[in-house]
């Protein structure tokens, strides 16, 4: 968005924000909706998301066919990877290492819109955001999570005392519950898969007690699996947790936090109750709301491989964590990927190809996660399209022994994919 038109969207959402404390705007604005831009300049890709998957999916679209203009909506102003930022709650990293703006991705020549996505009207191929329609020739549908409160009774009244912290910003708030922190037991609770991030919390296990331990507090970490044990590099957590953090954590399989009382500081498991002085209850999540307001699924969405075309509509691409019939890793990597396949996809198709002659692609994925302030341990999956079975072929390979060396590698990895993404390069 050039800086004229640029200034002129701010003073059009100001005016917006204004009128809609006026009685019976949103009531006026909502039934005719304003045009947000102008007609599209050739093939327009829309992007609802800015995070690791539509970013990737933008960046790739300009830089495989600049001709095509590509609008992202987000409804933050800035970027924050959830990926490593259990680095930021373990007092390793401050929060700036994990945040990003979109300078560059407008340079680059990308729309940016900062308004919220709606609604999705497939069959007139627009978006309604808070501040009006953007029209669309192909969709990109990259929302992220959500979170199903309604699965643990009683989260749902108390979810502002008790932030979850698998979304961008909302580390925040349970860092400085953490600070706060003097000592006592913190409980946290791990759902059954599906999930963003399968080692995410276990990751985040470790971080809490090496926080306790680094900084002199009387207390542990109480975790509480739903599964029967780490779904995911099992053998270097477990490690982690015997020989690092023997005092300071304790792990809990087969415990399925279903209901909490706050008030009482207290959980109820498969297993019993639990009482806690602080907690981060990690509940059952879904693809974020616009996935079925805009019909393209139920918890998650249906992906047509090896396309990565929605199910329900040939001109909608579904990035990411939303997916829901795939094998794929809810990660910031394979989201990544995800968008690299899907720039390739839809350059290839504004220039004519059909679907049968675009060459198939799959994500391929690593994850690494930290233990301590500088040992980590990784795992990898290649995945392959077996065109004969209609199905996705799996190979992991992994290195649990917790070494400096994959440490220093994962902050590599991160450095490297997060300036491809909001670098200065075209």
């Amino acid at each position: 968005m050039d800086k004229l038109s640029r200034r002129q969207f701010l003073r059009n959402s100001a005016a917006v924000g204004v009128a809609a404390a006026t009685p019976g705007f949103a009531q006026e604005f909502f039934s005719k909706p304003a045009r947000l831009l102008g007609p599209a300049r050739g093939n327009r890709v829309v992007i609802i998301g800015g995070g690791w998957g539509g970013i990737s999916t933008a960046r790739h679209l300009r830089r495989k066919n600049p001709a095509i203009e590509v609008v992202l909506i987000e409804k933050n102003p800035v970027f924050m990877s959830c990926p490593l930022s259990n680095l930021y709650l373990g007092g390793v990293k401050d929060l700036d290492f994990f945040v990003f703006d979109y300078t560059n991705v407008v340079r680059a020549g990308v729309s940016f819109v900062q308004e919220r996505a709606l609604e999705v009207n497939r069959t007139a191929r627009y978006v309604r955001t808070t501040g009006g329609l953007v029209f669309y020739d192909y969709l990109v549908v990259s929302p992220g999570i959500d979170y199903m409160y309604e699965a643990i009774e009683g989260y749902g009244e108390v979810k502002q005392f008790l932030p979850v912290g698998f979304k961008p910003f909302e580390h925040v708030a349970l860092k400085r519950q953490l600070e706060q922190f003097e000592g006592g037991d913190i409980v946290l609770s791990i759902p059954k898969p599906p999930y963003r991030c399968p080692p995410g919390p276990y990751e985040r296990a470790a971080l809490l007690a090496h926080y306790l331990k680094s900084n002199g507090i009387k207390g542990k970490v109480v975790v509480l699996d739903a599964n029967n044990q780490p779904i995911s590099k099992a053998a270097g957590f477990t490690a982690a947790y015997q020989e690092l953090y023997k005092d300071y954590l304790e792990y809990v399989p087969n415990a399925e936090v279903t209901a909490v009382d706050h008030a009482a500081r207290k959980v109820t498991t498969t297993l019993g109750e639990y009482g806690y002085d602080l907690a981060n209850l990690i509940p059952p999540m879904k693809a974020g709301e616009i996935v079925r307001s805009a019909g393209l699924g139920e918890r998650w969405a249906n992906v047509r491989l090896p396309y990565f075309l929605s199910e329900k509509d040939e001109r909608v691409y579904l990035v990411g964590d939303v997916l829901g019939n795939v094998p794929f890793s809810k990660s910031g990597q394979v989201a990544y990927n995800d968008g690299k396949i899907i720039a390739e996809h839809i350059a290839s198709r504004v220039a004519g190809k059909r679907l049968e002659e675009i060459p198939h692609a799959l994500p391929d994925n690593i994850c690494y996660s930290f233990v301590d302030s500088e040992e980590a341990i990784w795992v990898a999956h290649k995945h392959e399209w077996d065109a004969a079975a209609r199905q996705v072929k799996q190979q992991s390979t992994s290195d649990q022994k917790r070494s400096a060396q994959n440490g220093a590698l994962a902050l590599e990895w991160a450095r490297g994919l997060w300036g491809d993404m909001f670098g200065p390069g075209a």
